[in-house]
This record gives C-alpha cells, sequence and structure tokens, in this order.
C-alpha cells in the first residue's frame, strides 16, 4: 500500500513539473496553478506516507503439535530412564528439545513421519 502511495506522489510531481515547465513556454497562468497544486499535492501525499508509524507490535505464538498419544507423564530420560516433567521439555530453533534433571542428558525429540 506504501509502495502505492509513493508511485502516485512520484508520478503527481512529475505531472506537476511538466505543467510548471509547460506554462513557462506557452506564458499561460492557469497550467501554473494546476502545475503548482499538482506538484504540491505530491509532495503533501510523501509527507503524510513518512509521517504514519508502522503497524504495532507483532506477537508470534508457536504451538507444537505432537502426533499420537505423548503426555508428559510418559516420558522417561533415554539414557537413565528418570522420569521428566513440563521443565525438562523446551523449544529451541523450531525444536523440541530435552534436558534430563538427573543425569544432565540433553537430547533433541525426533517424530516418526504421520504418514
Amino acid at each position: 500500500m506504501r509502495l502505492l502511495g509513493y508511485i502516485l506522489s512520484g508520478l503527481l510531481a512529475l505531472l506537476g513539473i511538466l505543467f510548471i515547465v509547460a506554462a513557462a513556454s506557452s506564458g499561460l497562468w492557469p497550467r501554473y496553478v494546476v502545475g503548482g497544486i499538482l506538484l504540491a499535492s505530491g509532495l503533501v501525499l510523501v509527507a503524510i506516507l513518512r509521517s504514519r508509524a508502522p503497524g504495532g507490535k507483532v506477537e508470534v505464538t508457536q504451538k507444537i503439535e505432537l502426533t499420537g498419544d505423548a503426555s508428559l507423564e510418559q516420558m522417561k530420560c533415554t539414557r537413565c530412564a528418570g522420569a521428566l516433567d513440563e521443565k525438562s521439555v523446551s523449544l529451541q530453533a523450531g525444536a523440541v528439545f530435552v534436558s534430563c534433571p538427573y543425569c544432565g542428558a540433553a537430547y533433541q525429540i525426533e517424530e516418526a513421519p504421520k504418514w
């Protein structure tokens, strides 16, 4: 939308300059008026587009969907078979990681494809 506004303001300013140049060669004062109005409207449009602040804050929420029947009560460490809780599971770089509080092992949970 902003790009379209900048293109439109550029065209208005260009037409304004053309009208002013044409008025200088022909000496007709109405062309000065039209050229001035077009040039001013192009500049005002640029000022309006530059003064608008970008959109508000963007909030990203990422949810994890596990396939099959997985629950935190059933999760156990692959090294020491210690029970894992919700504090042991974290999301890093888009992947689910587990860190065992008992043996200190840290690994990524790998899911089998859904098909």
